[in-house]
């Protein structure tokens, strides 16, 4: 798994943030009236992956409609923003309901960065978490996914996203009482242009604490999230994380060869496009293979190795 843990109390030396890559970070300017009350949905930039659930959202354009999606009292607590006035809300699991297999309700913000990320490039990014008054149950993760496009949650394609998410942050002491500054680093492929943040956990990874029944609003682990930020932490472009992964010819247009630095290995070969479906797989033993991939689109698709020990991935540009 690329995922990095990064503990509330690691000293990271992210510090100095430079240019903030993510648009409306603070879940602040939106499109409608506050006479009718605006929602995730009225979001500017922020959106949904299909298939996806739908996030909450809380803001003080809502306060007037008594309808507990203001801030900071809003009808699932009291929190002021870190930023503004608004801010959005991720379930991480939501128990005794078929409507949400395996625990996890698959609710997720997405939103497209300014500019397309520099292979090599080391990425900073840090945003604030909160457990909301009445949660029911706490958990131990969230995650971040930057991809090629806005990811499809369909098929359960999400269930694979935590060994394909970048950064996964350990959110065991976030707490009702304040918000909790969330940081972590990752080396960029190259091309990432969205972000995708919420829990990638299903089954049995799913670990959860009972903190008490509610009711009224369910039994279910629910985080609000606010200040997103991205950014180049870094000047210049270090070694790329994956280099024992090389294709050649890329872009490609019907042959691709695939071929490690150093060391056999053994396992399956996919080809996923911007959406995260696999479109083309198929085994891998030793060192090179090749890829027929004259079937495919032109377009920008991730090559991923994964094998035992290790997940490699390497962008690759189809061209017709």
């Amino acid at each position: 798994m690329k995922s990095a843990l990064f503990l509330l109390s690691t000293l990271l030396g992210l510090g100095t943030y430079g240019q903030n890559l993510v648009p409306n970070g603070s879940f602040e300017q939106y499109t409608g009236s506050c006479q009718f009350g605006v929602g995730y949905a009225n979001m500017y930039d922020w959106v949904r992956p299909d298939c996806g659930q739908w996030p909450g959202f809380g803001h003080a354009c809502n306060n007037g409609l008594g309808n507990g999606s203001g801030t900071p009292q809003g009808g699932l607590g009291y929190q002021e923003p870190v930023e503004g006035v608004g801010y959005a809300m991720l379930w991480t699991l939501r128990m005794n309901s078929q409507l949400y297999p395996d625990g996890n309700p698959q609710v997720y913000v997405s939103v497209d960065l300014t500019t397309p990320l520099v292979a090599g490039q080391r990425y900073c990014m840090r945003f604030y978490a909160n457990l909301v008054d009445s949660a029911s149950y706490k958990t131990t993760a969230l995650h971040a996914l930057f991809w090629y496009g806005v990811p499809s949650a369909c098929n359960q394609a999400d269930s694979t996203w935590d060994d394909q998410a970048q950064i996964t942050f350990d959110i065991t002491d976030v707490d009702t009482m304040n918000w909790k500054l969330l940081e972590g680093s990752f080396v960029a492929n190259g091309g990432e242009v969205n972000l995708t943040i919420g829990s990638f956990l299903f089954d049995s990874e799913i670990i959860s604490t009972f903190l008490g029944s509610h009711p009224i609003h369910g039994d279910n682990a629910l985080y609000l999230i606010d200040d997103v930020w991205v950014w180049a932490c870094e000047v210049g472009v270090e070694e790329h994380t994956n280099d024992r992964l090389r294709l050649y010819p890329n872009p490609a247009t019907d042959l691709v060869r695939i071929a490690l630095n150093a060391g056999e290995e053994m396992g399956t070969v996919s080809v996923l496009d911007v959406q995260g479906r696999t479109v083309l797989q198929q085994a891998f033993r030793g060192v090179q293979a090749e890829l027929d991939v004259s079937g495919l689109s032109s377009g920008a698709y991730v090559v991923q190795l994964r094998t035992e020990r290790s997940v490699l991935s390497a962008p690759l540009q189809v061209v017709r």
